[in-house]
């Protein structure tokens, strides 16, 4: 697939805007878990607050955000790193849609905002936007 200038530009902006969502998330859940844990709708309804697990998921969500901010830049492995980078995201929402079919799709509008666009869609279009990039010639 041949990529424009106008496209290369957009998914690489798209790239810097997705890292940074991941890496803020990240950042959030490392330094502040009991707010993290409050703050995100329908996280209360997973079970009690684990102040070690959140953290931990947060130090994956940064490395994500990390690999999309490099997948953004120019060079040969940029493709490679935005790969990296969104494989966590994706597999977390794969595993939500897993979810989903055993225990049912979320109920209240804040939580399916969450879970829909929040989980699936930005992790969907940071997997898309990776496999552009790589498939550009950043791989």
């Amino acid at each position: 697939m041949n990529v424009t200038g106008r496209q290369a530009m957009l998914i690489r902006i798209l790239l810097i805007l997705l890292g940074l969502f991941h890496a803020a998330n990240g950042l959030f859940m490392v330094l502040a878990p009991s707010r993290w844990y409050l703050a995100v709708p329908g996280v209360i309804h997973t079970g009690p607050t684990n102040l070690h697990f959140i953290p931990d998921i947060g130090f994956a969500f940064l490395l994500s955000g990390l690999g999309l901010l490099l997948g953004a830049r120019n060079g040969p492995r940029a493709g490679t790193y935005a790969l990296a980078g969104a494989a966590f995201p994706f597999v977390h929402a794969l595993f939500h849609i897993w979810g989903w079919g055993m225990h049912g799709f979320p109920q209240g509008t804040a939580f399916i905002v969450s879970e829909t666009i929040g989980v699936v869609g930005v992790s969907f279009l940071g997997m898309a936007l990776a496999w552009l990039r790589a498939r550009e010639g950043g791989a």
